[in-house]
């Protein structure tokens, strides 16, 4: 997604959000179809398991609706679920300690089943390298480099400076190289 696409959706989010701290359920349920993907791709990248992606997703919008009140609009909403979802994934991965299955499951539209194992092998390879990196670095790569989320927000989600949020991405980005070598 753009930047400018985020900066327009931004003031409909703010309206949404307004509407759903008022009791307006259906304007929650436009926030959880607006960003669900994102979330659930980003818990799916720190947690590396597609069942338990989807139960902190849904634990995550879960969450969000109970603490809706105490959103102040100091960041905008996906930044704010999406530190949600960041910090719940970190925290089920440290509770569950699962390792990563081999394959996603996803279908691919390879010519054969030889190309079809390739790539399950390089995407099993890099979702077991993500898991063995630290955290906070794990979550940073994911964040920049599948989700395409800037350093400045990066920083926002994971609570740290902007800075912080760059050597993490690139010492993350580093491990998997050295892991994937």
């Amino acid at each position: 997604m753009s930047v400018s696409l985020i900066e327009q959706a931004e003031p409909e989010d703010d309206r949404l959000v307004a509407k759903a701290q008022a009791g307006d359920r259906s304007a929650f349920s436009e926030l959880v179809r607006r960003h669900q993907t994102v979330v659930y791709r980003v818990c799916y990248g720190v947690l590396g398991n597609l069942e338990d992606a989807e139960d902190a997703a849904q634990e995550a919008f879960l969450r969000a609706y109970d603490k809706l009140c105490s959103f102040q609009g100091h960041s905008s909403f996906r930044t704010w679920m999406l530190r949600l979802a960041v910090n719940l994934s970190l925290n089920y991965r440290t509770r569950r300690k699962t390792d990563l299955p081999l394959l996603d499951g996803q279908a691919t539209s390879d010519p054969g089943p030889e190309a079809q194992a390739i790539r399950s092998d390089d995407t099993a390879r890099l979702h077991t390298a993500l898991q063995q990196l630290q955290p906070g670095h794990r979550a940073a790569v994911v964040l920049r480099d599948l989700e395409g989320i800037g350093f400045r927000e990066i920083g926002e989600l994971l609570e740290v400076p902007e800075g912080t949020a760059r050597v993490w991405a690139y010492r993350g980005r580093q491990r998997l190289k050295d892991l994937l070598a």
